[in-house]
């Protein structure tokens, strides 16, 4: 007999399985793989701005010759539900971060992309980050709703819209302890 829960999609029930925020050991980054692969087709596209595969998905999170990224995560048990990545690269000033976040389609519109969004705003200023770049397709309204509740400006190129989020300076102590590659 099929068991009936198993073929609808379940939705979470707020205060039943709150998820745990928190930064991602470097050792730990190979959940973000599996996060990823778990998106659906469509929450891919919204994520990386194009149709990608599970192979590009795998050399993504091996992040070979960058930078490792700072990534939180929503975790239910051991399982992330949700993450937002803070990377820097060759091609990115040092005092600029890209943001990207995703959330499975499971935990979509219950506040845990707003409460990501919240913790990487707080990591990025207290690693002496003055800029946040978001880049995403123009019709991803979830995203500019998001980056517009923290006060970002968009701009528009090449199909992509960007939102820009400035941070106000951190303190000297804080920026002395940054966990920022340098």
């Amino acid at each position: 007999m099929t068991n009936p829960l198993k073929l609808r999609k379940q939705q979470p029930r707020s205060g039943f399985l709150t998820p745990m925020l928190r930064e991602l050991r470097p050792i730990e980054h190979g959940l973000l793989q599996d996060h990823l692969q778990r998106l659906s087709p469509e929450s891919r596209i919204l994520r990386f701005g194009c149709p990608v595969s599970s192979v590009f998905i795998e050399t993504y999170c091996q992040n070979k010759g960058r930078p490792k990224p700072i990534i939180f995560g929503a975790l239910i048990g051991e399982t992330l539900c949700g993450v937002v990545e803070l990377r820097f690269g060759e091609n990115i000033p040092q005092n600029v971060a890209e943001l990207g976040i995703s959330v499975e389609d499971d935990w979509q519109d219950t506040g845990i992309g707003t409460k990501l969004m919240e913790i990487a705003l707080r990591c990025a200023r207290d690693n002496g980050i003055a800029v946040l770049e978001v880049n995403f397709l123009p019709h991803n309204t979830a995203m500019r709703r998001l980056t517009q509740k923290f006060g970002a400006n968009f701009s528009y190129q090449m199909g992509m819209t960007k939102a820009i989020i400035a941070l106000p300076r951190s303190s000297y102590a804080v920026v002395a302890g940054s966990k920022r590659p340098q």
